[in-house]
C-alpha cells in the first residue's frame, strides 16, 4: 500500500491538474472561459443554502477520481480536500484577470514549492502590520474538521486576492489530505510556519516572478 505521503501526493496532483485546466480557461478568451467562469461561480457556491448541487459540480470535483485507487476511508478525506481546494481557487480567481494559483512544478520554476505560509507573508511582509493575518493562521491551526480550516482559510485566501498573492494549490490540496491525519498536522502547521517566517521580500519577488514566467508558458 503506498505511503501516507505518497497518496497525499496523488492527490495533490490530481487537484493540481484541474485547477491548471480551469485557470487555462479562466484567464482565456470565448466559450471555454465562459464554461470556466460559470464552474468557479457553481462552486463558490456549493454547500451555501439553495446553492449549487452535487451533481452540477461533478466533472469538476469527481472525473477521474476512481483511477487514484484510494481506500473508502481516504476517497473520503482526498474528497473533502479537493472539494476545499477548488472552492478555496474559485473565490481566490474570481474577478482577477491574471492567474492566481501557481501551477507549475518545482522542476519547471527552478524553485522549491511555497506553502500556505508562503503566501500567508506575501499579503503582507512586515510583521507588525500582520498580525490579523497571523491570527487567523492560528485559528486554523485551532480546529480539527475541515469546514473550519476551510472557513479560516477562506478569509486569508481574500486577502492573497485583493493583494495579488498567488497559490501553490498543489501543495495547498496535499496539506488539506493531511491534516485528516492527526500525526501529520504538526509537520503540515511547521511547514507553514517555517515559510511565514522565513520568507523575504526579495526572495519571494524573484520567485513569484519566475513562477508567473513558467506559468505564462503552459
Amino acid at each position: 500500500m503506498p505511503s501516507l505521503y505518497e497518496r497525499a501526493h496523488e492527490v495533490a496532483l490530481f487537484t493540481q491538474r484541474k485547477i491548471a485546466r480551469l485557470q487555462r480557461a479562466y484567464v482565456g478568451k470565448g466559450s471555454d472561459a465562459a464554461d470556466a467562469r460559470a464552474s468557479l461561480a457553481r462552486l463558490r457556491r456549493l454547500g451555501m443554502p439553495g446553492g449549487t448541487s452535487w451533481a452540477s459540480v461533478g466533472e469538476d470535483l469527481f472525473e477521474g477520481l476512481l483511477d487514484l485507487a484510494l481506500s473508502e476511508a481516504d476517497e473520503k478525506r482526498a474528497l473533502r480536500a479537493i472539494t476545499a481546494a477548488l472552492r478555496l481557487y474559485a473565490y481566490h480567481q474570481q474577478s482577477k484577470d491574471s492567474p492566481m494559483a501557481i501551477t507549475s512544478s518545482s522542476e519547471e520554476t527552478g524553485a522549491r514549492r511555497r506553502s500556505f505560509g508562503w503566501s500567508c507573508r506575501r499579503i503582507e511582509y512586515d510583521k507588525d502590520k500582520a498580525k490579523g493575518v497571523r491570527r487567523r493562521m492560528a485559528a486554523i491551526e485551532g480546529v480539527r474538521d475541515m469546514d473550519g480550516i476551510e472557513h479560516h482559510m477562506r478569509a486569508l485566501i481574500m486577502l492573497m486576492r485583493d493583494k495579488g498573492v498567488r497559490v501553490d494549490y498543489y501543495l495547498l490540496t496535499r496539506d488539506l489530505f493531511l491534516l485528516q491525519f492527526p500525526g501529520a498536522r504538526g509537520d503540515v502547521f511547521m511547514r507553514w510556519g517555517r515559510d511565514y517566517f522565513t520568507t523575504v521580500s526579495d526572495e519571494a519577488t524573484t520567485d513569484e516572478a519566475a513562477g508567473a514566467s513558467a506559468d505564462e508558458k503552459n
